[in-house]
């Protein structure tokens, strides 16, 4: 990759991001299209966030993609947010044109992009999120739109699983259950079980919930690589079908390079640049 004075910077934004696949899906996007861009993993603790968004104009980025713990936090200090950023109030994509910064959000699509490679269909059967911060609300927002017939959210903290449904104006569609080690009603109509946490779904050797129910979900971990949470490992002890986020981490990013460059994402460069 040739850097040149008209070569514009890209990049990720968060906390941790040495794992991240983006740098090796983007730039093997950008190599392959002959564009001048370059896309660079950016470590931003959270009382640096405000700093690094202004630098996304002072250094005239064309566009960073945000993670955790950003997603959310990061909303305050852009100038505009689309519909399914605003719906979600979690932003993954941030766009510059001229000064101005647009949040986007694209896991949703891509999470119900990677379902559909799988041959996976959703509509009208029963979900399950483990979580609720702006990852689980974009897939929450996607899958309420496809629709499912019915979602139960499962947080540690009710209150905030309780805002996740008053965002997203979902009624009586999603259910709320805190999670704990203890029986979840209503898993065994389960036809998806998401995996959205951040934190290990098995700590001192114990598991977060109980899914013994879920008999016929495909457990899907947004995590992927190096950062395992444990969830596909009690989905392998269950007997149970499971796919990490790399899928997800694809498509999404698809979407985000079309928002950033304007050219459509040449996907089978970036998917082999993941692997």
């Amino acid at each position: 990759m040739e850097i040149t004075g008209r070569t514009r910077l890209t990049g990720l934004f968060g906390d941790p991001v040495i794992h991240s696949r983006s740098p090796a899906m983007h730039n093997a996007a950008y190599l392959h299209l002959r564009l001048p861009f370059v896309y660079l993993p950016f470590r931003v603790a959270g009382a640096q966030l405000p700093a690094a968004v202004r630098a996304i104009r002072a250094l005239d980025m064309a566009g960073v993609n945000i993670t955790v713990p950003h997603k959310e936090a990061v909303i305050p200090y852009l100038d505009r947010l689309d519909e399914t950023a605003l719906r979600c109030g979690a932003v993954n994509t941030i766009v510059n044109r001229e000064g101005v910064l647009t949040g986007y959000n694209t896991d949703g699509l891509g999470f119900l992009d990677s379902l559909s490679e799988l041959g996976f269909e959703l509509r009208k059967k029963k979900a399950v999120i483990l979580g609720a911060g702006g990852s689980a609300r974009a897939v929450a927002a996607a899958l309420l739109d496809l629709p499912v017939k019915s979602l139960l959210v499962l947080n540690r903290t009710v209150e905030k699983a309780k805002e996740l449904a008053a965002a997203l104006g979902a009624g009586d569609k999603i259910s709320i259950f805190p999670l704990k080690a203890d029986a979840v009603p209503d898993l065994a109509e389960a036809e998806l079980v998401v995996n959205t946490l951040s934190v290990p779904f098995k700590q001192r050797g114990s598991r977060l919930v109980n899914l013994e129910q879920a008999k016929k979900a495909l457990f899907y971990d947004l995590r992927y690589g190096s950062m395992p949470s444990g969830f596909l490992d009690y989905a392998k002890e269950l007997g149970r079908p499971g796919v990490d986020g790399s899928g997800m981490l694809l498509h999404q990013g698809a979407r985000a390079f079309t928002l950033i460059t304007g050219r459509e994402a040449p996907l089978e460069v970036m998917r082999k640049a993941l692997l």
